[in-house]
């Protein structure tokens, strides 16, 4: 049997008094404790999610500007070749025109033709399928920009003076072809929204002007 004073030391260095009795957590505790852990848990996810959200809406609106800026300065580049000749003679720019299409002409090779490859370019938009389509030495048409919004690629064009050519439904006669100075041109995608709670889609729209060669 302890002495008194070696049951004293015991339970001073348990950091008791004698006699003491240790008791462990009450239901009151564990369930005040686990509500706060659920609260801090609901909150560090709906955090990560918007988050998350955020960050995948930002992926698509940088995709978007991304692929618009590329696509224009592409159409851009091969407007400003229309009607170029390596041999220094005059070469029509334009061999058809509308307000959702257009085709050019250039001589590379400078053979007085402009039946090798990439010398004629054309453009169309595909309203059903959503596409902008280049096709290229008379070839079917491939896509090559997609979730074009609906009237989201058109083409305006303008004579020397400034003036706008009106181009009909089924496209420009050859004497506007030949008056054709100036082509605009507006392009405009859109993405589904990654945010559940947005109704509206996400999108880019660029713009550039193109004086032709030769007109």
């Amino acid at each position: 049997m302890r002495s008194p004073a070696l049951e004293r030391r015991h339970a001073s260095a348990r950091g008791a008094a004698p006699g003491a009795q240790e008791h462990g957590a009450s239901l009151v505790e564990v369930l005040v404790s686990t509500v706060f852990v659920s609260i801090l848990t609901a909150i560090s996810y709906s955090f990560a999610r918007a988050t998350l959200v955020t960050t995948r809406v930002q992926a698509v609106k940088s995709d978007a500007q991304e692929t618009t800026v590329m696509a224009l300065d592409v159409m851009a580049r091969e407007l400003r070749m229309a009607g170029f000749s390596a041999a220094g003679t005059w070469l029509q720019p334009l061999r058809a025109a509308g307000s959702d299409r257009v085709e050019i002409a250039m001589d590379l090779t400078g053979n007085g033709d402009t039946d090798d490859s990439n010398e004629r370019i054309a453009y169309s938009y595909d309203a059903a399928a959503r596409q902008l389509r280049r096709a290229t030495g008379g070839a079917s048409p491939q896509p090559f920009i997609g979730n074009v919004a609906p009237n989201g690629f058109l083409l305006s064009y303008f004579d020397a003076a400034g003036v706008e050519i009106a181009a009909g439904s089924v496209g420009m006669t050859p004497e506007q072809l030949l008056r054709v100075h100036r082509v605009d041109v507006a392009l405009q995608v859109q993405h589904p929204n990654p945010d559940p709670n947005a109704t509206s889609p996400l999108g880019s729209a660029v713009f550039t002007s193109v004086c032709l060669r030769n007109q």
